[in-house]
C-alpha cells in the first residue's frame, strides 16, 4: 500500500477509514469478551468477510486452532490482516477470479502465535522495489510487539508469516 502524492483525497479517505474500521471491529470482540481479548479465528472472519461470502467458492481457507489473543496483540493481528487483505484484492491473489487466499495459524514450542498468509492464483508477482505503507505498518505493529514478519513475494504469490509473542 501507498500514500503518494498522486493519491486523490477520496483514496486516501478510503485507506484510512479501512484502517479505523479494522479497530472498531477488533474493539466489538473485546467487549464480548469483556476485555480479555480476541480470538484469532474471529478476528480473520471479520477482516476477510467481504471474501468469506457466498460465490467466492472458498477463496479464502482459515485454520487454526482457538487461539485468545490480549488486546495488544490482536490489534496488531487485525491491523495485519486489514492490510494483506486490501493489498491482495488491488494487486494480489483476490484481485482476479481465480486467485485464493490461505490463512493458518498455530503455536511454535518458543510459545510464538506463528501465523502465516498464503496467496496463490493471482496476478504474477514480483516483490516490490521500496516497502510501501502497508508492509511498513504491518512490520511496525508487529515489532513494537517483540514479533516479526517475514514477505516472501513469490511469483505465484505473497508469503506472509508473522511471529507474535503470546
Amino acid at each position: 500500500m501507498n500514500l503518494s502524492q498522486s493519491d486523490t483525497s477520496e483514496s486516501l479517505k478510503e485507506v484510512i477509514s479501512g484502517r479505523i474500521q479494522a479497530m472498531a471491529n477488533v474493539h466489538s470482540l473485546f467487549v464480548e469478551t469483556r476485555w480479555i481479548g480476541a480470538e484469532v479465528s474471529a478476528i480473520a472472519k471479520q477482516e476477510l468477510a467481504p471474501y468469506l461470502q457466498e460465490g467466492h467458492d472458498n477463496r479464502v481457507r482459515v485454520q487454526g486452532l482457538q487461539t485468545v489473543l490480549e488486546p495488544a496483540a490482536a490489534q496488531a493481528i487485525a491491523v495485519a490482516l486489514h492490510e494483506l487483505a486490501t493489498n491482495a484484492s488491488k494487486y494480489g491473489a483476490l484481485s482476479n477470479a481465480k486467485g485464493r487466499i490461505g490463512l493458518a495459524w498455530s503455536h511454535s514450542e518458543d510459545r510464538k502465535l506463528v501465523l502465516r498468509w498464503t496467496e496463490l492464483g493471482g496476478p504474477k508477482v514480483n516483490a516490490p522495489e521500496r516497502k510501501g505503507f502497508g508492509s511498513r505498518l504491518i512490520e511496525g505493529t508487529i515489532r513494537q510487539l517483540g514479533g516479526e514478519v517475514l514477505f516472501d513475494w513469490r511469483a505465484e504469490g505473497l508469503v506472509c508469516e508473522i511471529a507474535l509473542p503470546t
